[in-house]
């Protein structure tokens, strides 16, 4: 498992473990407060009391949540994806529902004999037939609701990227607040010609495909921003851009995966997409708007700047080019070159700015 997908795991994983835990451990505390006798009719409820009732549901629902959450993590990870990405979003809700219902079930069993065999060891009278497939059934219908919210959660937190969920419902986000970050336009270079010859439904193929292989980046902690038609932005706070040159690394490894598959994209759409880039540094405002469709946005020339700085691509004749600023802070490093190609007014900006192309080494 790569670094990417060890991320997008832990999300996965702590979305499905924190809300599947309340959600049981909630219905747990509802059914005993409406029921103390025996609340769930569980067999052999006397030996869970002697056991110790809280201590011995909190352990139960521990054990069910971390093996439900881990499992439906991987399925995340490893089966959705490729389902989503090649069938209709109908059939993925089936096939998905299906896999689950499964899972939840042999879970559910399998945890149901491990309680028999604790009881066993911690009683030594007989004791009773552990639970039918029927009794159990109230369970299995609250892991499938569990994981129901678990996904739209999940589905949120892709939507508004990874992290800013939890700083929605927190309210970071609510009032206007300034932060350092960098920001990077990449933009498919030659696309009006490229849309001409495959038109629209291929050309629209084409970026899909390209945006698929792009998620690349988030294996160096590069935050997508937004698609905007064939150009992406993306972002990082200070500290995660500059480590490890990570805003430099993001973009060179996106290419070469590009060009990695040039044969796939040669056959498919007879072209071998080539995207350039441009970056910059600096204060930027980020605040929610929106009332029907709200969304996470950044504001400042920061951004219109980087715009500009990319729009310089193919003047320059360079693959990216950042600003002075930004090569300050890493022109120490051995892994890229960087080539002073002056100063230049950017469109809209009355001061000249200092480029360097920046290549592989």
């Amino acid at each position: 498992m790569n670094y990417m997908r060890f991320r997008k795991f832990l999300r996965y994983f702590k979305i499905y473990f924190f809300v599947i835990f309340f959600v049981v451990g909630l219905i747990v505390i509802v059914r005993n407060i409406s029921d103390q006798d025996n609340p769930f009719n569980y067999p052999n409820f006397r030996l869970i009391q002697e056991f110790g009732l809280w201590k011995f549901f909190f352990i139960a629902n521990l054990f069910l949540t971390l093996w439900v959450a881990f499992l439906s993590s991987l399925i995340d990870l490893f089966i959705l994806p490729k389902l989503f990405y090649k069938r209709s979003l109908s059939t993925v809700l089936f096939i998905g529902f299906i896999v689950q219902l499964i899972l939840i079930t042999l879970i559910t069993i399998v945890i149901r004999d491990l309680i028999q065999i604790l009881l066993s060891q911690i009683s030594q009278s007989e004791i009773e037939a552990p639970p039918s497939a029927i009794q159990i059934l109230p369970l299995i219908i609250t892991l499938i609701f569990s994981i129901l919210i678990s996904r739209i959660f999940i589905e949120i937190d892709r939507k508004l990227g990874p992290g800013n969920l939890w700083k929605m419902l927190t309210g970071k986000f609510y009032r206007p607040r300034e932060e350092e970050r960098i920001f990077m336009f990449i933009d498919l270079q030659d696309s009006t010609p490229i849309a001409e010859k495959l038109g629209h439904i291929e050309f629209s193929k084409l970026l899909k495909d390209c945006y698929h292989d792009f998620a690349i980046v988030d294996d160096y902690r590069a935050e997508i921003y937004q698609y905007v038609g064939d150009e992406v932005v993306i972002s990082w706070p200070l500290i995660q851009g500059f480590k490890n040159n990570n805003f430099l690394k993001a973009f060179f490894a996106f290419d070469g995966l590009l060009s990695k598959r040039a044969e796939y994209y040669e056959k498919q759409y007879g072209v071998k997409p080539f995207f350039k880039s441009g970056a910059n540094m600096g204060p930027v405002v980020v605040t929610e708007v929106g009332e029907i469709k709200r969304e996470i946005t950044y504001h400042g020339d920061t951004l219109n700047t980087a715009a500009r700085i990319q729009d310089m691509c193919n003047e320059l004749k360079s693959q990216m080019l950042i600003p002075e600023g930004l090569y300050e802070m890493v022109k120490d490093t051995r892994e890229f070159t960087f080539e002073d190609v002056g100063s230049t007014k950017l469109k809209g900006k009355e001061k000249e700015v200092r480029l360097y192309k920046v290549t592989e080494a």
